[in-house]
């Protein structure tokens, strides 16, 4: 896998020197030559005036490119189009436009955006709003400032023709996959049939689903069933948020600290993310390109499927009405609400200590 070093910047002087030409006018008149000697001191003028203009404009140029602000963001996985937004600006120098000389660095299973940001090692990260929680219960001060997600895509899989038509039907014999620490999968155990015995390690690879017709995995609705899909597994999927159990999916945080000491930096970084989505939205394959030099393995296919199922979950909802990015007080309560009462966090955390909506457009 490849990681990102962009927002490469070249900056090109060009200089110009006059070439004397004196000696060359003094074979005619002398009126003439008087005539010429005047013009070339103006000329040397003229040309010196030229270099003193040139050197201030390299000088405003060297100082508008030290003025870009040094930033770096860690997104949730290996480059994809369900980062668009974040990889958008990058592409087409929205990061620039704002101010920011950003860094993207690529998160992945063994990448924790919450302890990088948290350490000081980069400004930005991205994690579920429910991870969010966690963190900020455990005493790391994390403010979401934008969401990728209105709806997340986060899902459980299994094959197809299983006789599943809701959670409560997962519970007779499966094996569920996760990984650890899934918010939503002690919700599922509290609210459906589905037992804590069900539950099996999710260890990034799929070999255990595909040999297992009584398996279910956890897996993202832009993902997983097309990757199948080509390996000739037919899949079907519950959305976690049917549940019940809805939490922002890819929000964008940075720390309590950072936020308040850097506004602007703060609403630039969500400028530009806005008009990735946005610049999206309404072209979506330029990306495709951009993409697949940054991660081996990516299709035109895979992301325009990943793009389609996309729709919903970052246009819709609030968004539609709120832009793209809104979070709302009431989401966030009822997600604090629904993992206290699972015991997660602790009681007496509030919307206005995990979000803000101060810094969308």
């Amino acid at each position: 896998m490849t990681s990102i070093k962009e927002n490469l910047r070249q900056t090109i002087f060009l200089f110009f020197l006059g070439v004397p030409l004196l000696l060359l006018v003094s074979a005619c008149t002398d009126s003439s030559s008087e005539d010429t000697s005047g013009g070339g001191e103006a000329m040397g003028e003229a040309s010196g005036e030229e270099e003193e203009t040139n050197e201030a404009e390299v000088e405003d140029e060297s100082e508008g490119a030290e003025e870009l602000v040094e930033t770096k963001q860690i997104t949730s996985w290996f480059p994809q189009v369900e980062n668009a937004g974040q990889y958008y600006a990058a592409m087409e120098g929205f990061y620039e436009e704002e101010g920011l000389n950003m860094t993207v660095e690529p998160g992945g299973p063994e990448v924790s955006s919450v302890q990088i940001v948290a350490s000081g090692q980069a400004e930005y990260g991205m994690a579920q709003a429910d991870q969010m929680l966690s963190a900020v219960n455990d005493g790391i001060p994390l403010v979401a400032i934008f969401t990728n997600f209105q709806t997340t895509p986060q899902g459980i899989m299994f094959h197809e023709g299983e006789p599943v038509e809701n959670f409560d039907d997962l519970a007779d014999g499966y094996d569920i996959y996760t990984a650890p620490g899934a918010g939503y999968w002690e919700y599922l155990v509290e609210t459906t049939d589905i037992e804590q015995e069900q539950n099996m390690v999710y260890n990034g690879s799929n070999s255990e689903f595909m040999s297992n017709e009584k398996a279910a995995s956890q897996m993202y609705v832009t993902s997983e069933p097309f990757y199948l899909k080509q390996e000739g597994v037919e899949t079907d999927y519950l959305t976690i948020a049917e549940s019940g159990y809805s939490p922002y999916g890819d929000v964008l945080f940075t720390t309590q600290e950072h936020l308040e000491e850097n506004p602007e930096e703060v609403q630039a970084f969500v400028n530009a993310v806005t008009k990735g989505w946005e610049a999206f939205k309404e072209e979506p394959e330029p990306l495709y390109s951009y993409l697949m030099g940054l991660q081996d393995g990516l299709s035109e296919e895979q992301m325009a499927y990943a793009t389609e199922e996309m729709q919903e979950l970052v246009y819709g909802g609030d968004a539609e009405v709120n832009g793209v990015g809104y979070m709302s007080e009431q989401r966030w309560q009822t997600l604090i609400d629904q993992m206290t009462d699972l015991g997660l966090i602790e009681e007496g955390m509030a919307p206005e200590d995990i979000y803000t909506t101060e810094f969308l457009q």
